[in-house]
């Protein structure tokens, strides 16, 4: 799979971004659950991470994340609020939706939200 992308490694790359937001909405879901729901709502969630980052494994993907790091260019993503940092440092705040890698290859692009450097 990692001298190929092909639509299917394309589609699995869309899913796989897809269930890593809904896991990350599914934890303010466990925030909010009542404290008798959580211990069963947390294993869930770690239970479908795992499976996705196996799954993605088999096929020889991984998901890539940049919270904290310095922005550049040269990163597979795309800023949503870029054009606020035209002159400026800046630093990814939050993933909103990540990369997808297959070898050295980003088959999807993620997204990011940035804020100024902190000098």
């Amino acid at each position: 799979m990692t001298d190929q992308i092909d639509e299917r490694a394309i589609d699995m790359a869309e899913l796989a971004a897809e269930f890593w937001k809904l896991l990350r909405n599914y934890d303010r879901v466990v925030e909010a659950a009542p404290d008798n729901l959580k211990a069963g709502l947390i294993a869930q969630a770690k239970y479908g991470n795992r499976r996705l980052f196996t799954i993605l494994d088999r096929y020889g993907m991984h998901i890539e994340t940049f919270d904290g790091l310095p922005y550049s260019a040269n990163l597979p993503v795309t800023a949503v609020n870029a054009e606020d940092f035209v002159d400026g440092d800046a630093v990814i705040e939050q993933t909103l939706e990540p990369a997808i890698i297959v070898g050295t290859t980003a088959v999807k692009t993620g997204r990011v939200f940035l804020r100024a450097e902190k000098v």
